[in-house]
């Protein structure tokens, strides 16, 4: 059965980005989390703009450009709302109000935990 609410940051793919960086895995991560929370807040205010605006071709693109990135940090669920908003923009439709409340629900868990795992100031 699944845990009704995982961590935000899948344990397995933190350790697989976290090998990649071998000696210098610590400076690696911290960069990847300045950058993805620079980026993230931009994206994540284009995501609400675009679902008010009822722009779904725009949303489309802002909820993609969150997706990988957050997939690469292991916010594995955060990736799979992304997706789920993407797929029905793209088809012309706009998501329910309440998906897009989860998609950023989901995204301040990522953002509090990736700042809690940065290592330097």
């Amino acid at each position: 059965m699944p845990t009704l609410n995982p961590e935000p940051i899948d344990p397995q793919a933190w350790s697989e980005l976290r090998a990649l960086g071998g000696e210098d895995a610590d400076s690696m991560v911290d960069e990847l989390i300045d950058m993805y929370l620079e980026e993230s807040i931009v994206l994540l205010e284009a995501i609400q703009r675009d679902h008010q605006s009822s722009q779904p071709q725009c949303l489309a693109r802002s909820s993609h450009a969150l997706r990988s990135p957050s997939a690469t940090l292991g916010a594995l669920r955060l990736a799979e709302h992304c997706r789920q908003v993407e797929e029905a923009s793209t088809r012309g439709a706009l998501p329910p109000d309440a998906v897009i409340q989860e998609l950023m629900e989901e995204a301040q868990r990522v953002i509090i935990d990736l700042q809690s795992r940065r290592r330097t100031a």
